[in-house]
């Protein structure tokens, strides 16, 4: 018989490690993250000119019923944006036309319903009813819920941190700066200093720029110049020097408007290597301004999506589709106005398909409904995590 003292020991053998263990450690899993895009819907000018709110008081169909044909590209865009050009002011009197225009309150419920989350207020009409009718415009804005970027009701609320040039959008976890500015205001004067001007303010513009951009929970910044010659296709060399600061300051992209017809839009790489944009004119969104290349317009549709390295939105994708307006003289002598969305050329007169082919060429249009669908259709990218 074998006894084993109780202090006895064994010699201790190291386990062996196996390739299938070593595969283990290797699949350990590593924290992950979700980079997804957002789509932004950009169209151009709202006018209210006369023939269209004739229509809409006999009529009572709402005003949008105009743009039905293209709704559900709004509803499908994490953010919409239109000009709103001129004043709503409907305590200062009745509605007028142009030159100096006051438009319906009724529009201002028609965007909210389209879904349109912020308009520019700077433009060449906004003090068409003078300083009162901007305080009017931003008071019925904040009434209908509809955001707005380029004008403030006081300098002592913009010192007192009331308000901002700018407007900030959220979405999720995300911010948009939106800042619009305009070049000038049809000789009215701005003696209260209510409207951001791009040039005189120039300034004050790439202030605020920067300002925007060393807040680390901005993720884009959108500048919104209103500026160039109206029914003008150049593009005049200061615009390109004054958007290519405002890039390499800070901001994303710009999108432009006034001429009322469309320009071209530019891609631009920033010094600190950031994929841009500048779409120079998108023409307009609605107005009887009925020559051709006025009729002819586009919604501009930009992706953007999450930089891995610093989690700032930057420019994915960009295109446009071609926006007809069409005007029919009724039988009581009101005029029917539909935006139509153009994906057949055929369809319209030979001139305005040249327009937005010697324009904004080819590459970036879609050119089928599916087309349009799916560039909407979210797109969401798995990296990894610091």
């Amino acid at each position: 018989m074998f006894f084993l003292s109780a202090c006895q020991t064994f010699n201790k053998v190291a386990p062996i490690k196996t390739v299938r263990d070593e595969e283990k450690k290797e699949a350990t899993p590593i924290p992950s993250k979700i980079f997804r895009s957002y789509s932004f819907a950009f169209v151009g000018d709202v006018i209210i000119h006369e023939r269209l709110r004739t229509r809409e008081e006999r009529r009572k169909e709402g005003y949008k019923v105009i743009w039905s044909e293209i709704q559900k590209y709004f509803d499908q865009a994490d953010l919409s944006y239109a000009n709103l050009e001129g004043p709503v002011a409907p305590d200062l009197g009745k509605p007028s036309g142009f030159p100096q225009f006051n438009f319906p309150e009724k529009i201002l419920p028609s965007l909210k319903e389209a879904g349109f989350d912020v308009v520019s207020t700077a433009n060449n009409h906004a003090l068409d009813k003078g300083a009162k009718g901007l305080r009017s415009t931003i008071k019925h804005l904040k009434k209908h819920k509809i955001s707005y970027t380029g004008t403030i009701s006081s300098v002592q609320a913009l010192e007192q941190g009331k308000e901002t040039w700018w407007h900030i959008s959220k979405l999720g976890d995300k911010k948009i700066a939106w800042i619009s500015c305009t070049e000038m205001t049809n000789g009215i004067k701005d003696k209260e200093n209510l409207v951001l001007y791009c040039f005189k303010d120039i300034e004050k513009v790439k202030t605020a720029i920067k300002s925007l951009k060393e807040q680390k929970d901005i993720s884009a910044i959108i500048l919104l110049p209103h500026w160039g010659e109206e029914e003008e296709y150049e593009i005049e060399g200061y615009r390109k020097r004054w958007a290519h600061i405002m890039l390499n300051l800070g901001a994303s992209a710009i999108v432009g408007s006034h001429p009322h017809v469309v320009q071209k839009i530019e891609t631009y790489k920033t010094d600190d290597g950031r994929p841009t944009v500048i779409a120079y004119s998108l023409g307009n969104f609605i107005s009887n301004q009925f020559w051709l290349w006025t009729k002819t317009s586009m919604l501009l549709l930009l992706k953007f999506k999450e930089d891995s390295e610093s989690d700032q939105l930057v420019v994915e994708d960009i295109k446009y589709v071609p926006l007809w307006m069409n005007r029919t003289i009724e039988k009581d002598g009101t005029a029917k106005f539909r935006l139509l969305p153009i994906f057949d050329f055929k369809k319209v007169p030979h001139d305005a398909s040249q327009i937005w082919i010697q324009q904004l060429g080819n590459e970036r249009r879609l050119k089928e409904p599916s087309e349009v669908e799916r560039f909407f259709k979210p797109l969401e990218i798995l990296g990894s995590s610091k």
